[in-house]
């Protein structure tokens, strides 16, 4: 299906999260268990789009009554569902575009509405090569886990799609919020790639740091 942003909607159900994004092109399995949530992926399900919004909660809240959110999320399209016997969804959501966040209010069923604007992100819907070598970030990638003692399978990180393999590094690794969302609203595939890889080396150099002064 060719997707057109003139065809999207204005608005879309999001579900706030912290310390979780979405890229477009990626996939994002998410446990749904709260009433509101169900009602939110009820809502998006009977949509024409099946979209919703992910989109990251400000670590430090002035106002602890009021969520405030980033300015850029990503939104998914619902590909595949499954209700568990405890009244769970387990779903999947395919990452399509990220938006800007323009307003957003909670309904009578107590989830977000967001009126959001895609028009920045126009890129987002064209899969354009990208030929940078993945290899450095994968052997810098396999230090830093090393020193933060991860038991990591690289074999699974090898198997990933190396077209947007920032992107889904980004999803995965242990990075704070705050870098995930640089990451994020970043625009171009290969900026992504290296800014990544700069985060990761910066964290490697730290944890030497660290090493060394314990000894």
């Amino acid at each position: 299906m060719i997707e057109d942003l003139d065809n999207f909607p204005n608005k879309i159900p999001i579900f706030p999260l912290s310390g979780v994004v979405m890229f477009p092109n990626t996939y994002l399995p998410l446990n749904i268990f709260e009433t509101r949530y169900i009602n939110m992926f009820n809502h998006a399900l009977t949509s024409e789009h099946k979209l919703i919004g992910m989109i990251q909660t400000v670590s430090e809240q002035t106002n602890k009554d009021e969520i405030k959110l980033y300015d850029v999320g990503c939104a998914g399209r619902i590909m595949k569902f499954e209700e568990t016997e405890d009244n769970r969804f387990l779903i999947t959501l395919k990452g399509v575009s990220r938006f800007n966040l323009i307003s957003d209010k909670t309904n009578i069923h107590n989830f977000k509405i967001a009126e959001v604007n895609w028009n920045k992100f126009e890129e987002d819907l064209k899969q354009t090569k990208n030929n940078s070598s993945h290899e450095t970030l994968k052997e810098t990638l396999k230090k830093y886990f090393y020193l933060k003692k991860f038991k990591v399978d690289m074999n699974i990180i090898d198997k990933c799609n190396d077209y947007n393999l920032a992107d889904q590094l980004t999803m995965i690794c242990p990075l704070t919020s705050e870098e995930k969302q640089m990451l994020l609203e970043t625009h171009s595939l290969t900026k992504r790639n290296q800014l990544l890889l700069s985060i990761i080396e910066i964290s490697i150099r730290e944890l030497d740091t660290a090493d060394v002064i314990k000894h």
